[in-house]
């Protein structure tokens, strides 16, 4: 059986490489894209189980590549958790909003390997 396949949506290169190296850690396999454009394509080539999605990127936030990844047929069923440094709260309702699988607050490795694991393990639902 192959490795669950994750791919990091963020424009910070330093959180790009700390996640990727975490989750390989785990046993992932990761590939990251260090801008929302050109992740729909990146989505549809690379086929990932989870993605995780930086909320504050410019020229299109994350919601908004979640939002494109919605309205495309064979992109539409992909799990997606937020990924951000932002409040909280603000994550959790962005989450519940876009219907998605929730968040993970930057800085707290315990909390991505968690919640990684667990929308893997239960095939969309977060640990919140």
């Amino acid at each position: 059986m192959s490795s669950p396949k994750i791919l990091v949506v963020d424009d910070d290169a330093t959180h790009l490489v700390c996640a990727k190296e975490l989750l390989e850690a785990e046993g992932y396999e990761v590939r990251v894209h260090s801008t929302a454009f050109g992740a729909t394509e990146k989505v549809l080539r690379y086929e990932p189980d989870l993605i995780l999605v930086d909320v504050n990127m410019p020229a299109l936030s994350g919601e908004g590549l979640v939002t494109v990844l919605q309205g495309r047929e064979r992109t539409r069923g992909v799990r997606v958790l937020l990924y951000s440094s932002n409040d909280e709260q603000a994550l959790r309702e962005a989450a519940e909003r876009l219907g998605i699988a929730g968040y993970v607050p930057k800085g707290d490795p315990g909390q991505l390997r968690r919640k990684v694991a667990a929308v893997l393990r239960t095939g969309g639902v977060a640990v919140r």
